[in-house]
């Protein structure tokens, strides 16, 4: 399944996305799970500017920067809820809903996520190095796109699929847990 054409003006936490930046001499594809689409900064010349904020998934169109699937859906899951758009064969097209508990608590705002939810994903962030700051001005001159990302097709199942019995979401369900379980020992 292709990437699907998105704008800039819907792009929200929770979506995972993909756009050229150029940086550092290179303008490669980035895949990233935005946090905040447009945060205000200062910088330390008192000018104010705009930064999408979010974590990266995926460099160079193909390169994911967590290697371990399952590491990257307990990754996923400490955030909010994995919700699936779209899936064809092994591509498989989400966004993730920001835990429930942190929109109550007022831990979401309209600029996306606030200090506590980093605080709580911070070792994550950490341990994975995929916290990342881009300009938005200079992202946001580059076509956005919702990209498709490869997850564990037992989590896939899980997600897309109307169990036939009770025995059988239980499999499902069962495999699931093995597979978050071996990411949390890795």
């Amino acid at each position: 399944m292709p990437k699907r054409v998105y704008s800039w003006g819907l792009v929200k936490a929770g979506d995972v996305i993909s756009f050229r930046y150029e940086g550092k001499g290179s303008s490669d594809l980035t895949t990233v799970l935005v946090l905040n689409p447009r945060l205000p900064y200062t910088r330390k010349d008192k000018t104010s500017t705009l930064h999408l904020v979010g974590l990266k998934l995926e460099s160079r169109g193909s390169i994911p920067t967590v290697g371990s699937k399952p590491k990257l859906v307990t990754l996923l899951e400490e955030i909010g809820e994995i919700d699936i758009i779209e899936t064809t064969g092994i591509d498989t097209l989400f966004n993730v809903i920001i835990k429930p508990a942190d929109l109550a608590a007022g831990r979401i705002g309209k600029k996306g996520v606030k200090k506590t939810v980093y605080k709580r994903i911070k070792a994550l962030i950490q341990n994975y190095s995929v916290y990342r700051t881009y300009d938005y001005v200079k992202a946001s001159k580059s076509a956005v796109f919702l990209e498709p990302v490869v997850l564990p097709k037992e989590l896939v199942e899980f997600l897309t699929k109307e169990p036939d019995s009770p025995s059988e979401a239980k499999q499902i369900v069962e495999k699931v847990k093995q597979y978050s379980e071996v990411a949390k020992e890795e």
